[in-house]
């Protein structure tokens, strides 16, 4: 099992490379911030993870944080985020975890037969449609 995980050094991409890491898989990542990287690849190696990185190029950072700006204004301000919560069954947003086990499966053999398929990981947010009021 080898996958490429851009984003690696935070958020869900780090969550998604540690999963990957427990599994057993080769990792490729790339981050923003070469000391950031740095940092996560010795954790990595200290775990026995097998995990490669490198710095992400301008250009692709340039377009990366302009969609980055577009998603998070969906969580700017409190309301929004209430919003977000009520409209959920299950009342909260996603931890990372619970969004990258499900990635590293879907890269697993176990899951070569899984094929064109979505998968909402959402709490049930879907149930209700996704339009809420942003302000």
């Amino acid at each position: 099992m080898t996958a490429l995980v851009t984003g690696g050094t935070k958020g869900l991409g780090h969550v998604v490379v540690e999963e990957f890491g427990v599994l057993g898989g080769i990792v490729h990542t790339c981050a923003r911030n070469e000391a950031e990287l740095n940092e996560c690849l010795r954790e990595w190696k200290t775990k026995g993870f097998k995990v490669t990185g490198s710095v992400c190029d301008a250009s692709s950072r340039a377009e990366r944080e302009k969609l980055m700006k577009q998603v998070s204004s969906l969580f700017n301000g409190k309301r929004n985020i209430l919003e977000i919560k009520r409209r959920t069954p299950m009342a909260r947003i996603a931890e990372p975890k619970e969004v990258s086990s499900l990635a590293a499966f879907l890269c697993m053999t176990a899951a070569s037969y899984i094929t064109g398929q979505t998968i909402c990981v959402d709490g049930e947010f879907a149930v209700n449609g996704f339009f809420f009021p942003i302000t």
